[in-house]
């Protein structure tokens, strides 16, 4: 199938069809393991060893692709180095299209965060949110039932697999134990045939995906998504190889989210109504520095009745609007598609608008919270569960434009949407909420700093604000669990 797809663009990876796939697969497994800290993907150890994670998964989905069963040589480290630059080095055309418009530093922001996000920040931060979903429960939503209905398994045996992936494979944790300890660790991962199965995929059947995604363009998949980020684990008749151990976590929280609500727009919608601002209520609720929190709240203006944001939290004088959205980025961004940029800046300018008609309407009256709020002391966040990163400013422009046809906009109350109302995607809300850490801080300070307005993420999670109650018991919790297995 490969020898009709070669593009001009591919030739220097079938060099890749002349060496074993052992050897490819191991040669990444090692690169990967070492920039694997025992809690996150360590990207300050990834630039020492100058090579991104992204780019390890990108060179392991080609060489599946460009395989020879009848290869006997091994791949060596100059060939790996020399093949990782020559990837690294891919000019997409979208990017020259990009250049030739003047959005260039927006589009190379977009898709080089599309890249980096996903295998970003503490796994263990990622495992708890995705617990909470799966094992969600209320009259309206049976998450755990949903999710043993649809895959066969309990979240908790997803996420014991990905721990032990994690904590076996990385290069930390391997300095420090026994071979025989970690040995243990893994074996005792893979003993859970179901989740294993799971998160596994045959070598040609990922070939079948990889070209059922790009077609003839199989060069595209290094800015877009990888199949490993659904099935980490690839396996044939005598083998599993795990090319990059560290996404079994991505393969159990959002991918698994993902493939569980595949084609099923309801049960989206239900989950972002009852889950998310579930979740989003019960973490910011623990915050020392709340004084006052409310879910959304029922009130009229005229004959309208209306809904508050999903969460509104007092911190002092000051007060948070938040509303959450379930939307993740559409597969077309990572293809430059302009027409999917574009609509995904107006969905975003639609959701900040709808928070500041939401502040509007306190300032007149039409609710009421715990005290008065001055206008410049009411922030909102527009909460996405996966941010599509698409450019801020533009984001702000659209939605002067949209506001504009029915009212004049002074620059004064330009600059308070742009200082007051953000996009923040979750993960950059909980890495520090779940540290007991409040972004209002962060909120503030940018106030007086212009160049702040168009920031795509706070992460001021390195202040030791110890951890959120819920947080820190299944921190505990899973650890207890993970060890009387080990143990047992």
């Amino acid at each position: 199938m490969e020898e009709n797809l070669v593009h001009h663009n591919l030739d220097f990876l079938k060099i890749l069809g002349r060496y074993t796939l052992d050897s490819k697969m191991l040669v990444c497994q090692k690169y990967s393991s070492r920039i694997m800290s025992r809690s996150m993907v360590d990207l300050n150890k990834a630039c020492e060893e100058n090579i991104m994670p992204w780019e390890i998964e990108a060179f392991a989905a080609y060489s599946i692709v460009y395989d020879n069963d009848c290869a006997s040589e091994e791949l060596d480290g100059k060939t790996f180095a020399e093949t990782i630059t020559l990837i690294r080095n891919y000019w997409h055309e979208g990017l020259t299209a990009a250049e030739e418009s003047g959005d260039y530093p927006e589009f190379f922001m977009m898709i080089s965060a599309l890249q980096q996000f996903p295998v970003q920040g503490v796994f263990i931060q990622k495992l708890y949110r995705y617990h909470y979903f799966f094992t969600f429960q209320n009259s309206n939503l049976d998450m755990r039932k949903v999710l043993f209905d649809k895959m066969g398994v309990a979240y908790e045996q997803l996420e014991e697999l990905a721990f032990l992936v994690f904590y076996g494979f990385s290069q930390e944790v391997q300095d420090k134990l026994e071979e025989s300890t970690i040995q243990k660790i893994l074996e005792k991962a893979f003993s859970d045939t179901d989740a294993v199965r799971l998160v596994s995929i045959e070598k040609d059947d990922y070939k079948k995906e990889l070209f059922s995604l790009y077609k003839d363009n199989i060069i595209d998949q290094y800015y877009g998504l990888k199949i490993q980020y659904l099935y980490p684990f690839i396996s044939g008749k005598d083998f599993t190889y795990i090319p990059s151990p560290y996404l079994v976590v991505n393969a159990v929280t959002e991918s698994m989210l993902n493939r569980v609500t595949f084609r099923d727009n309801k049960l989206r919608r239900a989950i972002g109504k009852e889950v998310i601002e579930s979740y989003l209520y019960n973490i910011v609720r623990q915050l020392d520095t709340v004084t006052w929190i409310s879910p959304e709240l029922l009130y009229k203006k005229g004959k309208d009745k209306l809904l508050t944001s999903d969460v509104i939290a007092a911190e002092g004088d000051n007060v948070i609007f938040y509303d959450t959205k379930a939307i993740t980025p559409s597969l077309k961004l990572r293809k430059f598609d302009v027409a999917e940029i574009e609509a995904d800046i107006e969905i975003y300018a639609e959701d900040v608008i709808q928070i500041y008609n939401q502040i509007n309407n306190y300032l007149q009256g039409c609710f009421q919270l715990d005290k008065q709020y001055l206008k410049d002391k009411i922030f909102g966040i527009v909460v996405v569960l996966e941010d599509a990163v698409v450019s801020r400013k533009k984001v702000y422009e659209k939605v002067y434009e949209i506001l504009e046809k029915t009212e004049t906009l002074d620059t004064e109350e330009k600059n308070y949407i742009c200082s007051h109302i953000k996009v923040l995607p979750l993960r950059a809300i909980e890495c520090m909420i779940l540290q007991n850490t409040s972004l209002l801080p962060e909120l503030i300070e940018q106030l007086s700093k212009p160049e702040r307005w168009y920031d795509y993420t706070y992460t001021n999670a390195t202040i030791e604000n110890g951890k959120i109650p819920l947080y820190s018991k299944y921190e505990k919790d899973l650890k207890s669990r993970i060890k009387n297995r080990i143990m047992g």
